[in-house]
């Protein structure tokens, strides 16, 4: 039994020996997060700084894309102000041109132009029908005027 009893002793001793290297590298790394303890602490401070500012950037973008939408809408509803405003022009200038068409068609018919050997024959005749169409393409030039204003 003295052997066994031996045995027993030196077992222990062994787990003793494993137990005091054991505490003493616990103790080590105990002592290494004690000294960390404070850049962690410093660190978890920065990161919730940083979180608050976070927060804030995005307050602030919320709050700009908001004016910024609300802007873009403004511009929006006057581009469309200003595009039904262009087609109505477009139409009325478009019976305009259609009604100065037919006027001119009219005045043609009405003073057909001399022929080629009429205009030959006579410089006078030339200029006596050169100024009618002088007075109707005034005539024309009121009527498109008197137009315009009416639109306005």
């Amino acid at each position: 039994m003295g052997e066994l009893g031996l045995l027993i002793d030196v077992l222990g001793a062994v787990l003793l020996v494993v137990v005091i290297v054991y505490a003493f590298r616990l103790n080590r790394s105990l002592s290494a997060l004690k000294a960390n303890k404070a850049e962690l602490d410093t660190l978890i401070e920065t990161f919730t700084q940083s979180t608050n500012r976070a927060e804030a950037s995005v307050a602030r973008l919320k709050s700009s894309a908001t004016e910024t939408a609300t802007a873009l809408q403004a511009n929006v509803s006057k581009a469309q102000e200003l595009r039904d405003d262009l087609a109505f022009m477009t139409d009325r200038g478009e019976e305009l041109a259609n009604r100065l068409e037919a006027a001119i068609k009219n005045a043609r018919t009405v003073a057909p132009r001399p022929t080629e050997a009429a205009s030959r024959n006579s410089d006078a005749v030339d200029e006596m029908h050169e100024k009618p169409d002088q007075d109707q393409r005034g005539k024309s030039k009121a009527e498109l005027l008197r137009a315009l204003q009416g639109m306005r």
